[in-house]
């Protein structure tokens, strides 16, 4: 597994790599610049020419965690500050829910879509040190009278996957240097479904979860990914030339990582892809239901 840098924009902080299979684009942003970008995606050709020249969709105000699709190709679900918003580029952005309105002390982070469409999103104190402020919300339908919490006292929610089969919620606590095994479910909070998994250095950032249900982990300040068992046991690891990924994910049978920049490091911010052996599902796009009343 040799990563090469891609062609894509150079981020601040880049964050939530994610690939959608029916529009055949890959979506990410830069947290601190509050932009969305997308590429196309040739699956089929070499990894030097498999993303076409990135598109910057949108603007907005930062920090813009995360953003996930919804709905049709022009429907998007964004995490922008404390607030679940909605936007396309005719309407601009709607705020579906202030999940964390107390932007003195806590924000969005990262989130994801699980395959019922269910929106889950995590939160974070901003304050240092950190406090256990964070939770992990969950929105069905990104309606906002559908909304809960599945979790607290957190100090940093971070990457959020699933097992294959569903049965496991994997949710990055980046405080802590941790990630949770949580039993799938309607149970508030989730309940464990074994001890949390550590890190061999560095601080787990972004995952995403392979075929064959093991975990991908951005190593935070530890200058790699590494490939990990259900059980947290090491598998593989690829270093970058740069101390700071922030998240990862998998386009079939390649992997994409993203980074931030750090003063000093040529190489940080950048974009990175490599081809590895075990392929992964593409993301999953939330459901936009009525929610009631």
């Amino acid at each position: 597994m040799h990563p090469i840098r891609t062609s894509l924009p150079r981020a601040l902080l880049g964050e939530a790599p994610r690939y959608d299979a029916s529009s055949s684009t890959l979506s990410w942003v830069d947290l601190l610049a509050g932009h969305l970008w997308i590429a196309h995606v040739r699956p089929d050709a070499p990894l030097h020419a498999w993303l076409s020249e990135p598109t910057l969709l949108a603007e907005l105000p930062a920090p813009l965690s995360c953003a996930v699709r919804a709905g049709g190709d022009d429907d998007w679900i964004l995490a922008v500050g404390g607030a679940v918003v909605r936007w396309s580029p005719e309407t601009g952005p709607t705020v579906l829910a202030e999940l964390e309105p107390d932007a003195g002390r806590t924000r969005l982070n990262d989130g994801a879509v699980d395959a019922a469409g269910r929106f889950w999103v995590g939160s974070m104190g901003v304050r240092r040190p950190l406090e256990p402020l964070g939770r992990l919300h969950v929105l069905d339908g990104c309606s906002p009278a559908r909304a809960g919490v599945r979790l607290e006292g957190l100090l940093a929610a971070n990457g959020i996957a699933w097992s294959p089969d569903g049965t496991i919620t994997y949710v990055v606590d980046s405080g802590r240097r941790l990630i949770h095994r949580l039993r799938t479910g309607a149970a508030s909070p989730l309940e464990p479904a074994g001890p949390p998994l550590g890190v061999p250095a560095g601080t787990p950032d972004g995952i995403v979860v392979d075929g064959e249900g093991c975990l991908w982990v951005a190593l935070w300040d530890g200058g790699s990914v590494v490939r990990l068992s259900p059980e947290g046991g090491g598998l593989a690891r690829v270093d970058l030339p740069c101390s700071r990924p922030t998240a990862c994910a998998l386009i079939g049978s390649r992997l994409l990582v993203t980074t931030a920049q750090v003063t000093g490091e040529e190489g940080s911010g950048r974009t990175y892809a490599m081809d590895v052996e075990a392929g992964g599902p593409p993301a999953n796009r939330a459901s936009l239901l009525p929610g009631p009343g």
